[in-house]
């Protein structure tokens, strides 16, 4: 195994109780073990993974693992989980009809399907039945086998041989009828027509073979999902067994945690892995994904009365209606009903009526410092899913543990947040307001005395709060007298602002109904913008999220039905990638006197999807370039950190005149520039 790179960091060893707020580990040193056996971790449960197959999704399967291609006891990676391995004789073959790939010959036409069905499982077979595929009469010439494997794995070798030769057989002495000329045409799985046909590559033609075990060895070794094997001769043949081998990682394979039993409704924090990578980095991908519920299973069973047409899938409990339909009881019910059966089994489908659907996934360097669980809360029961993927036979990635940040109890039993105005022109002060309606009707909620918003840049000013009962009286009215930093004001604070958020404090919330208004001052620099945000109870360090909705009425043109904490700004699309782009002085004195020495140059992207190479160049009014100040990519923001002093390329002061300090932002679709002129004095 080749040495490991370290690439994310995790200090947390153990759940860390923080009053409210608790760190739980799954996987290496954890509480939670990929398999889901729980220790330490108090009034905390787990629930075996139920999920559909891959070749029927109404048949369900138990496991962590689907089609066993998950490494849980590595010796090299103790505690941490990672794509298998392809076994040194592991045979590939064997296992394609359990994975979904097949086996055809589309050009046998004197034998029946089933006839080729029940031949092609003999052929496949780890072990020998006594049977063999023949061609030994008529329409031998081209006749084809074609192996789909299910799914890509790296193959170094196939193998075919006649009865009576690895397996010895006497009652069937055919081992002289092996396949004497043929060709074998490969394809990886990837490369095909517009209707999704391999685009074959002839990889070995072979005339008067003489082995009468043939191997056809794939040198390098490379991924492969389609094998076609062609007679290209009328001399009579059979084939007892077909066979693929392979080494390296296999290049996808899924992981799907336990369902995590809070044992009662949690808040979600933050998501961190710990992972190391083998082989190279931008060969191997890992996604990671997540959901929450409020009941033990994500999917939901049906079933449906027997002998009705159109009869309707019911999801609740033969026995006990108001519980829903479960795996065990589904599985009781017969797939077809017969006469004296009331009930049959309906579909099975995502419960997307108590679960949330799986998020995209999430950033994988955000994973390796902690990023915010999209999964909505506060729910009792948590699940994630992992796909390793690879591009080379020796490059994956190592998840060796998961750190999820929770809160319980919850501080209110939902928080619907949403922000107002929706849609503003870009790059430009926006007064906007931000409301949360708090539902606190179950006694064991603890309310909230902060929030925090989630801003795209540093917000311009903090104006005001409101805190308005569910009788519609205002209760509170403060307007800051300092608004652009942190303050204490009375029984009201801004107690933070950053470039990524600011969050306000005020006196508790824990009635029902009651709704409160952020007053305050931001830019929009892309063309669609979330406002997240969520509640903080400050003294026991515990947080909730909220849920986009209709908070409240909030001003002319408030639609309830689009209500939502997501900010538009169509004007981004229309104009140049570079928003507000600002020199700190006209004029430039790098005399070290410590008076207007360097340059601050301050500048904003907008519209930008994914990333953006940005580059500020000086040059003086001959069209010289006299120094490059800044040359990186980066996404929609505000950017603060480039400065110049005075100096050339070569740390020279440049000579005292007019210079052209010039922004370029080069996008994926468009780009834009921008030049400002700047005097140097001394």
């Amino acid at each position: 195994m080749r040495a490991a790179l370290l690439i994310g960091v995790l200090t947390a060893c153990l759940v860390q109780p923080l009053a409210a707020r608790q760190v739980l580990l799954i996987g290496q040193d954890g509480q939670i073990s990929w398999t889901g056996k729980v220790e330490g971790a108090e009034g905390i449960s787990t629930i075996q993974p139920e999920h559909r197959s891959f070749l029927d999704p109404n048949v369900t399967e138990i496991g962590y693992a689907p089609a066993d291609l998950i490494e849980f006891k590595s010796a090299d990676f103790t505690g941490s989980i990672l794509p298998r391995r392809v076994g040194a004789e592991q045979n590939l073959a064997a296992e394609v009809l359990d994975r979904g790939g097949s086996l055809r010959a589309p050009t046998v036409f004197d034998l029946t399907a089933l006839q080729l069905q029940v031949i092609f499982e003999d052929m496949l077979a780890a072990d020998p039945t006594g049977q063999a595929f023949e061609r030994k009469e008529d329409d031998i010439l081209g006749t084809q086998l074609i192996l789909d494997l299910g799914a890509r794995f790296g193959v170094n070798r196939l193998r075919f041989f006649p009865r009576n030769t690895v397996f010895p057989s006497p009652g069937t002495p055919f081992q002289n009828d092996f396949l004497k000329n043929f060709e074998v045409e490969i394809n990886d799985g990837l490369v095909l027509t517009s209707s999704g046909n391999p685009i074959w590559e002839t990889y070995v033609v072979r005339n008067d073979n003489s082995d009468r075990i043939t191997e056809v060895f794939i040198e390098p070794p490379r991924y492969n999902r389609f094998i076609r094997l062609r007679a290209t001769s009328a001399i009579p043949f059979e084939i007892e067994k077909l066979q693929v081998f392979g080494e390296g990682f296999f290049p996808t394979a899924r992981y799907i945690s336990p369902i995590i039993d809070m044992g009662s409704p949690a808040n979600w924090g933050l998501i961190r892995t710990l992972q190391q990578q083998v082989g190279a980095a931008d060969l191997a991908d890992i996604q990671l994904r997540t959901r929450s519920g409020h009941d033990p299973s994500p999917l939901a069973y049906t079933r449906k009365q027997v002998a009705l047409q159109d009869a309707p899938e019911i999801p609740s409990s033969v026995d006990n209606p108001d519980e829903p339909l479960l795996r065990k009881e589904y599985l009781k019910l017969p797939e077809r009903g017969r006469q004296g059966d009331d009930w049959e089994r309906g579909s099975v489908r995502d419960d997307l009526a108590n679960w949330s659907p799986w998020t995209s996934p999430y950033a994988l360097e955000e994973l390796a410092a902690g990023t915010q669980i999209l999964s909505p809360g506060p729910s009792r029961y948590f699940q994630f899913r992992v796909e390793f993927q690879s591009q080379h036979l020796e490059a994956s990635h190592i998840l060796q543990q998961i750190a999820l940040e929770f809160s319980a109890p919850p501080l209110a039993d939902a928080l619907v947040g949403e922000i107002f105005p929706r849609e503003v022109p870009a790059a430009a002060d926006v007064p906007f307001v931000y409301a949360v309606r708090a539902e606190m009707e179950s006694d064991y909620v603890q309310g909230f005395n902060s929030f925090e918003v989630f801003t795209p840049s540093r917000v311009g000013r903090v104006e005001r709060i409101e805190i308005i009962d569910a009788s519609g009286e205002q209760v509170l009215d403060h307007a800051f007298a300092v608004t652009d930093g942190v303050t204490t004001e009375g029984e009201v604070a801004i107690t933070a602002i950053d470039d990524q958020r600011f969050a306000v404090s005020f006196p508790a919330i824990n009635q029902h109904d009651a709704v409160l208004k952020i007053h305050f001052a931001s830019r929009v620099l892309a063309f669609s913008t979330r406002f997240g945000g969520r509640a903080l109870l400050l003294e026991e360090d515990a947080f909730q999220g909220i849920s986009p909705g209709n908070a409240t009425f909030l001003a002319e043109g408030d639609v309830a039905t689009e209500s939502g904490t997501t900010v538009l700004s169509r004007a981004v699309n229309e104009g140049s990638l570079i928003g507000n782009f600002a020199l700190g002085s006209e004029v430039l004195t790098p005399n070290g006197d410590d008076v207007n020495d360097v340059l601050d140059v301050n500048f904003e992207v907008l519209a930008v999807i994914g990333k953006a190479r940005i580059v500020i160049d000086l040059w003086d009014l001959g069209g010289r370039r006299v120094r490059r100040l800044f040359d990186a990519e980066g996404q929609n923001g505000v950017y603060d950190a480039v400065h110049w002093d005075g100096t050339d390329e070569r740390g020279q002061r440049v000579a005292p005149g007019i210079y052209l300090v010039r922004i370029e932002v080069e996008g994926d679709a468009r780009s834009g520039q921008t030049v400002e002129p700047l005097g140097v004095a001394y």
